[in-house]
């Protein structure tokens, strides 16, 4: 099993005042051949307010693999959004990349 390598408390404020945390958490990559191709997968997760999801990104070595899991945080984070208002450091922004799907 490989070691968390990141992890990171954003804070959800509810709209009637009280405070709950979020934790983000990515693990090292990991080599994992498949029968189709070998890859790497780097896992990334998102729990807090009753909620848990885990994926992973996936890359031909190990720097794609991360990057991958690091561009899905924000998406992750989207089902929090809905419940109050997501902070870090006392800021809105995240510090997380964000995808942008739009031609260069």
């Amino acid at each position: 099993m490989a070691d968390v390598i990141a992890q990171r408390t954003i804070e959800l404020t509810l709209p009637n005042g009280t405070q709950g945390s979020i934790r983000v958490r990515v693990w090292e990559p990991e080599y994992r051949p498949r029968p189709s191709a070998p890859f790497w997968e780097a896992d990334v997760e998102v729990a807090g307010a009753g909620k848990t999801h885990k994926t992973n990104g996936v890359g031909i070595d190990a720097f794609q693999a991360l990057y991958c899991a690091l561009q899905l945080i924000p998406s992750m984070l989207v089902i929090y959004e809905d419940l109050g208002r997501l902070s870090w450091l006392d800021a809105e922004w995240l510090g997380f990349p964000e995808i942008k799907l739009t031609e260069p």
